[in-house]
């Protein structure tokens, strides 16, 4: 088998996990029992993917073709038998076949490398640092939080993959933004997405602003 190819278990979730970013899990279903025992005997590592159709709980859903390397990082067994378990994001992958349905989803997938589009220019990277800040000051501020100025990861594939994992949008969209095939081209399509919703997000806070002080 090509090195860049691999057998993994997964698990279909209504979430995207992005490389580099964590995930917690609760496990409770006996086939997923067997498949965090599995993992835990091998390397640690499962593919967590957006299901297309179905449900997480019951039969086995229908899971998007993109999805994400998981490595386990610790697994807990809490009473009735359930598991907490914390993963993280390794790299992206996309499923080539799939081997066996029950008692857990197993496929051949392809490891995926990111594509070698030149960076952007250093301009145009600073816009997009400004406007995730400002994106993060709002969703803080929208929340009743504060958070501490950040401008993310150094490393734009890094920054490209925090981008997506904070955006508060749906999840179609998020794996869209997991499918794109270059930190480039994902930069470019999360600037359009924080500046279309942080104008809305700007305008929702006013709103909650005026209505907590505007009548006093």
């Amino acid at each position: 088998m090509p090195s860049a190819e691999r057998i993994l278990p997964l698990f279909p979730l209504n979430s995207v996990l992005f490389p580099g970013e964590s995930i917690p899990l609760q496990i409770f279903e006996d086939r997923y029992k067997q498949m965090l025992k599995d993992c835990l005997d091998a390397d640690s590592r499962f593919g967590i993917v957006l299901i297309k159709s179905g449900r997480e709980v019951g039969s086995p859903a229908e899971p998007h073709n993109t999805g994400t390397v998981a490595q386990i990082v610790q697994s807990t067994e809490i009473d009735g038998g359930r598991f907490l378990v914390a993963a993280t994001g390794v790299q992206r992958f996309e499923i080539s076949e799939v081997l066996q349905r029950r008692p857990y989803i197993s496929a051949r997938v392809e490891l995926l490398a990111e594509d070698q589009d030149p960076w952007l220019p250093n301009t145009e990277m600073e816009v997009i640092r400004q406007a995730f800040t400002k994106y993060a000051s709002l969703v803080s501020g929208l929340s009743g939080g504060w958070t501490r100025r950040s401008r993310g990861p150094n490393d734009p594939v890094a920054l490209s993959y925090h981008i997506a994992e904070t955006l508060q949008v749906d999840l179609d969209e998020k794996q869209a933004l997991l499918e794109e095939p270059s930190a480039s081209r994902r930069l470019e399509a999360e600037l359009d997405i924080l500046r279309r919703d942080a104008e809305k997000m700007s305008q929702r806070l006013f709103v909650e602003m005026m209505s907590r002080f505007g009548r006093q």
